[in-house]
C-alpha cells in the first residue's frame, strides 16, 4: 500500500516580507499560521521573503517573485517546484496578476488570502469589522468620522471593501460624507502620518478617524500630536489588533483578525485542491471584532481584586521562569511557564495568539 503524497506548498505575497531585518507584522502571523498548518498537514513548505528597504510609503514595495522584474526579488517558488500555491493579497501590479492566474489556468491549484483576486480565497470580514468600528464611535456621540483607507490600487481588495464599508455604514446612519474626510494610507505607518496630514489639510472639522488598519492609525495618532491635539480630541479605531496596540498610550482601540487563522484556513482550503476536492462555494470568510481600549474613548475598567492577585501570582510565576532560562541559558522554563498561562485562559479579553507574538517580539 503507498503512502500518501507529501505535498510541497509554495507562499507568494504581493509586497516584502521584511523591511529591513525585521518581519513585518501582518504577513508574520499569516505565515505563523501557514507554518503550523502545513506541519500538521504533513506538507513541504516554500516561503517566499522579499526584502526591501523600509515600510515607507514613499519607498517601492518588493516581493519575491518566481518571474524576473525589476522590482521584485526573483525566489524559485513556483508551479515547477510546488504542489500548489498560496497567495498573499494584494498583488499592487497587473503584470504579478497574470502571472498566478496564469498559473491557475495551466491547472496549477492555488488560494488566496484576502479579497481582489478571482479563485478560492480566505478573507477577513471586512465589512462587518469597519461597520462596527463606525458605529461604536456613532454611540460615542461622534458625527464627523473621517477614514483613512489602504492602497488605491487595492480597491478590489481589502481596501476597496474596508472603503465600501464605511460610506455605507455613514449613509445608513445619515451621516455627511466628506470626500475630504478620506485619504489613502497604505497601510503603513508612514503613510498614516501623510494621510492624517492630508485629512487635517482640508480643514473640515471631524472627531473621529476610522483607519484601514492598525500601522496607519499609529502614524495618525503621531501626525495628530504634532499639531498638538490631545488624544481626547480625536478618537481613533485601527484594524488588525497587532500585538502593539494594547501597549499604545493611550491603548489603541482596533478591529481584531485571526491572522495565523487566515493561514490555517489557506492551508486546508489548498490540500483540498491539491488533492483534486472541489473548492468551496463561496470565499471563507473569518470572523472580526472590535477590541474597544482607551483610543475611541473607552475606559478600560479596573480587573476585580480577586482577578488582579491572581494575574500577579501568574506573573511573578512569568519572571522567575524567565530568570531561570537566563541563568540556564535555554528558554524551557520560560516557553513552559508561557504556555502554561496561555492554556489557562489569561490575558483576559486578549487573543492568545496576539501574545504570543508579543512575546516573541520580547523575548
Amino acid at each position: 500500500m503507498s503512502a500518501a503524497p507529501r505535498f510541497t506548498i509554495g507562499v507568494l505575497a504581493g509586497w516584502q516580507y521584511y523591511w529591513t531585518p525585521t518581519p513585518l507584522s501582518y504577513l508574520n502571523p499569516i505565515f505563523r499560521g501557514i507554518r503550523q498548518a502545513a506541519a500538521e498537514a504533513g506538507c513541504n513548505l516554500l516561503l517566499a521573503c522579499g526584502m526591501g528597504s523600509s515600510a515607507s510609503a514613499v519607498d517601492p514595495l518588493r516581493p519575491a517573485w518566481p518571474t524576473l522584474s525589476p522590482d521584485s526579488d526573483f525566489v524559485p517558488v513556483g508551479p515547477w517546484n510546488t504542489d500548489g500555491l498560496i497567495v498573499v493579497n494584494p498583488l499592487h501590479t497587473a503584470a504579478r496578476s497574470r502571472d498566478v492566474q496564469a498559473m491557475i489556468d495551466a491547472g496549477h491549484p492555488a488560494v488566496f488570502i484576502a479579497s481582489g483576486e478571482p479563485g478560492p480565497t480566505i478573507e477577513a470580514d471586512n465589512g462587518y469589522g469597519i461597520r462596527e468600528a463606525v458605529l461604536h464611535l456613532f454611540g460615542h456621540g461622534h458625527r464627523q468620522i473621517a477614514f483613512i483607507a489602504g492602497s488605491p490600487e487595492d480597491l478590489l481588495g481589502d481596501t476597496g471593501e474596508r472603503l465600501e464599508a464605511y460610506r455605507s455604514t455613514m449613509r445608513e446612519l445619515g451621516l455627511d460624507l466628506d470626500e475630504s474626510h478620506c485619504a489613502y494610507g497604505r497601510h503603513t505607518f508612514a503613510g498614516g502620518v501623510l494621510a492624517a496630514r492630508q485629512i487635517l489639510a482640508g480643514r473640515s472639522p471631524f472627531t473621529a478617524v476610522v483607519a484601514s488598519n492598525d500601522e496607519s492609525a499609529l502614524g495618525a495618532m503621531q501626525a495628530f500630536g504634532e499639531v498638538g491635539l490631545r488624544p481626547e480630541d480625536i478618537a481613533i479605531i485601527g484594524f488588525d489588533n497587532r500585538p502593539e496596540s494594547a501597549l499604545q498610550r493611550p491603548s489603541l482601540s482596533s478591529v481584531s483578525v485571526p491572522l495565523a487563522e487566515l493561514g490555517v484556513e489557506a492551508v486546508r482550503e489548498l490540500v483540498r485542491l491539491m488533492r483534486r476536492e472541489a473548492p468551496s462555494a463561496a470565499p471563507v470568510r473569518v470572523p472580526t471584532r472590535l477590541v474597544a481600549r482607551e483610543s475611541c474613548g473607552c475606559v478600560e475598567g479596573e480587573t476585580p481584586a480577586p482577578l488582579r492577585g491572581e494575574l500577579e501570582s501568574k506573573r511573578a510565576r512569568l519572571v522567575d521562569a524567565f530568570e531561570q532560562s537566563i541563568a540556564l541559558g535555554v528558554s524551557v522554563p520560560l516557553d513552559a511557564a508561557l504556555a502554561g498561562w496561555l492554556d489557562d485562559g489569561a490575558p483576559v479579553e486578549d487573543d492568545g495568539e496576539a501574545w504570543r507574538a508579543a512575546f516573541d517580539i520580547a523575548f
